[in-house]
């Protein structure tokens, strides 16, 4: 039985819906004596007659009418699984799981998975919100596919390329005497009270800026949302990077840049060493890198 082939299947199949060898043959671009060969050598096989033949037609056997939709299922699952194979090839099924912190999770990944999903939609995107410091074990462990987070020793499991740069600004309340202000020089702030996101952000902000400059937390916060309820309630100006956006709106918060010097932070897309990338997920990193590329270029 090891030795049916599916050609061989193919050939029972088409016979049986034309009732013609000449018919089938012509439908399966061979000629009647080859398909004829090609009936016998199953028949021989499976030790069933399929088929009864006369002179003028063709028709399935009783065993034939037994045996046929189990080769119509077996030929279906086949095209089936030949399907599935070009669409991960060509990136239009599979999942991606993305990890990522809850503030880009809130307001960068949504218009992204989105644009996406009208591309792909058959891609299953799954977005995971966690803490930093779960981010990268979630990719080492195989959890996530990708991860989006700022830049840090990824050690030799995991590997990072630049996603985005985003400069920071400095957020406060409407009330605030610098709430129409479009612009302020980091020596406007330093000494102000100012709400930071994360431990190590002053620490990145002062190694960029002159050492005559030197900006300090007064309030320290795990999370972008309550830098902005805080910001709203006076207790401070929170310094952020510009995808907050979206929550200083919700907020009613001013967003003022600030210059001399302008900073940035960055943030980068990691990888894993060990695990080749799926199709889908291939696909899902290619379009995240143009589409930030593409809000860098300013298109």
């Amino acid at each position: 039985m090891s030795n049916v082939t599916l050609r061989q299947l193919q050939a029972f199949a088409t016979v049986a819906e034309l009732g013609s060898f000449v018919r089938a043959a012509a439908v399966m671009h061979i000629t009647a004596s080859a398909l004829s060969t090609m009936m016998a050598e199953l028949e021989h096989t499976v030790g069933l007659r399929l088929l009864d033949r006369t002179t003028r037609r063709v028709s399935l056997s009783a065993a034939g009418e037994r045996y046929l939709p189990y080769a119509q299922n077996l030929l279906r699952g086949m095209e089936t699984i030949n399907r599935v194979a070009v669409e991960l090839r060509s990136q239009l099924s599979g999942r991606v799981r993305i990890a990522t912190s809850q503030v880009i999770a809130w307001t960068l990944m949504p218009p992204l998975l989105l644009a996406y999903r009208k591309l792909r939609p058959d891609v299953q995107l799954e977005l995971m919100d966690l803490p930093v410091d779960d981010i990268l074990p979630a990719l080492e462990s195989g959890r996530a596919d990708l991860a989006i987070i700022l830049p840090t020793d990824p050690g030799p499991e995991l590997q990072a390329e630049t996603l985005f740069k985003t400069p920071v600004f400095l957020v406060c309340h409407s009330g605030h005497p610098w709430a129409g202000r479009k612009s302020l020089r980091w020596a406007e702030v330093v000494g102000e009270p100012l709400i930071f996101t994360g431990v190590d952000t002053s620490q990145r902000i002062n190694a960029v800026l002159p050492e005559s400059l030197r900006v300090q937390a007064t309030t320290q916060v795990d999370h972008a949302g309550t830098a902005m309820a805080l910001a709203a309630s006076g207790l401070g100006c929170a310094i952020c990077a510009e995808y907050v956006r979206p929550l200083t709106r919700m907020h009613r918060l001013k967003m003022i840049a600030l210059v001399e010097p302008i900073v940035s932070r960055e943030f980068a897309l990691y990888t894993s060493r060990r695990r080749s990338l799926a199709p889908a997920v291939a696909g899902f990193r290619e379009f995240l890198v143009e589409q930030m590329g593409a809000k860098k270029r300013g298109a």
